[in-house]
């Protein structure tokens, strides 16, 4: 998992691992953000017998999604809490239900799980798993590596969803070095700082949240700073003891008060090293707020949409509703429904949140990003 950290290529190998070694058919992840006026889905990954299957993702969203009655029940679901996918229907809905009677049959998950998983600044996790592959369905040592595994699948999800906001790409810790957007920090083993990328090393100097202290990363905030100091103790095991991510917020007080998101991410080495200096884990600084605005303008060129196509787009990418841009043009929600219908068939697409990763995939087009 802590190399699919780094490329992304990976994912979907760690996906099928998971279910050869859990013994499930399949599983589905998807990765969200409650920060906005309604939820936006960031990532849904959906693998059978170990294959993706893009085709399900879209068949769901398309067909069953707006009507599935399990929705809003997993939203309710407390953090870590794993329930039986039969137990989120009441038996009335499932002789009724589509989706239970449609897609789970289709995908062998009527006696699946699902569990979610909550993670910092409002981003979370739904990990849905198919149909136990075993006699008898779930047994207590498949449901005890299901627990194990959802942190380290959480941390994972949300820093890959942290590289994708912050425009990170590359497929090593090196490659990231060079982006621009956010703060890259290299940990040697006995967690000295190796390397930093020039946004890091401006927040160090500025010694405001995070410093150098002789060579080692401290926190100023005590109780941040001994947070800080119990991730990297388990990102920097020993040798042949197995490390982990975490994620946690830095406070800045300088200049306007605000919280980095500061993730730690181990780096897998399977056989011992003899050299000291060897990069043990990669810190990445993301400030949530500092996204880069979008420029309708731009937008409109960039997607030949109208300038009142374009202006929904942008609101919409923005966490806004079509009840919030009729207010703000001073139009009816039918109006503004009949330009989003325009600006779908235009762009080839069915569903709001494939317009927003669309519109957000131009996201600094005509504007500078903000200031780590």
């Amino acid at each position: 998992m802590n190399d699919a950290t780094f490329d992304e290529a990976r994912w979907g190998e760690v996906i099928r691992q998971i279910g050869e070694v859990g013994r499930m058919s399949g599983s589905a992840l998807t990765l969200y953000d409650t920060q906005g006026a309604d939820v936006a889905v960031f990532l849904n990954q959906v693998f059978l017998l170990g294959q993706r299957r893009k085709d399900w993702e879209h068949r769901y969203f398309t067909d069953y999604w707006a009507r599935d009655e399990r929705v809003p029940r997993v939203a309710q679901l407390e953090h870590g809490h794993l329930v039986s996918t039969g137990g989120l229907y009441t038996d009335a809905e499932k002789k009724t239900s589509p989706t239970w009677n449609e897609a789970l049959v289709a995908a062998q998950a009527q006696d699946g799980l699902c569990v979610r998983l909550d993670g910092p600044n409002g981003v979370g996790l739904v990990w849905e798993l198919c149909d136990s592959t075993e006699r008898g369905g779930w047994s207590s040592d498949q449901i005890r590596l299901i627990e194990q595994l959802q942190p380290h699948l959480l941390q994972l999800a949300i820093v890959r969803h942290a590289l994708v906001e912050a425009e990170v790409g590359g497929r090593s810790a090196t490659d990231w070095l060079a982006n621009p957007r956010a703060g890259i920090i290299h940990l040697d083993r006995r967690g000295r700082i190796m390397a930093t990328n020039d946004r890091a090393l401006d927040t160090l100097r500025r010694r405001d949240g995070l410093m150098d202290l002789e060579g080692f990363l401290h926190a100023r905030m005590p109780e941040e700073n001994a947070e800080l100091s119990r991730l990297l103790a388990l990102a920097l095991r020993r040798w042949g003891v197995r490390s982990s991510g975490g994620s946690m917020a830095i406070t800045q007080l300088s200049s306007r008060p605000r919280r980095l998101a500061l993730h730690v991410t181990p780096v897998g080495d399977d056989y011992p090293h003899f050299r000291t200096r060897r990069l043990g884990a990669v810190v990445l600084l993301v400030d949530p707020t500092s996204r880069a605005r979008l420029d309708a303008v731009h937008v409109a060129k960039a997607l030949d949409l109208t300038r009142t196509e374009s202006e929904l787009a942008v609101a919409l990418a923005a966490g806004r509703t079509v009840k919030d841009f009729a207010q703000m043009i001073g139009r009816t929600e039918a109006t503004v429904r009949w330009h989003l219908k325009q600006l779908y068939r235009k762009q080839g697409i069915s569903r709001q949140v494939d317009l927003v990763r669309r519109v957000l995939s131009l996201e600094g087009l005509g504007a500078a990003p903000r200031d780590l």
